[in-house]
């Protein structure tokens, strides 16, 4: 399957981009209102509001930054998948990278519900 370039793929590199500045508040305008958001195996979360509490409790107290590098985008529809490797930077300046893959599916060219398949539990041993 080639990688995707189009305007649903474009909103998902710019919310990528967004996560690695930590600038959630910006991220949230790329989600519809009702948006739900889960990341592993943590508890899924509906609406912005929630969005931002999941996304900033986390893990977010084990890292410092982070950044994304992105495998593969493809577009299906109203789905959009990417592939990537975060390389996080820990609170100790170690970086620790970590696979994952997010699933999008989108209302027009707003995130109606996004899955992040990875485990995070290195970052906590």
């Amino acid at each position: 399957m080639a990688e995707t370039r189009t305007e649903k793929s474009e909103v998902i590199r710019r919310l990528i981009k967004l996560f690695e500045t930590m600038n959630i508040d910006e991220a949230l305008n790329s989600f519809t209102e009702d948006a739900r958001y889960r990341f592993g195996n943590y508890p899924a979360a509906q609406g912005k509001e929630g969005i931002r509490q999941a996304a900033t409790s986390s893990h977010m107290n084990a890292i410092k930054g982070c950044n994304f590098e992105i495998k593969g985008l493809w577009e299906s529809g109203d789905v959009v998948v990417c592939e990537m490797d975060i390389n996080y930077i820990k609170t100790d300046d170690s970086i620790l990278t970590l696979p994952c893959t997010d699933v999008f599916r989108m209302q027009g060219n707003r995130i109606q519900d996004m899955r992040i398949y990875m485990d995070p539990s290195p970052l906590f041993a």
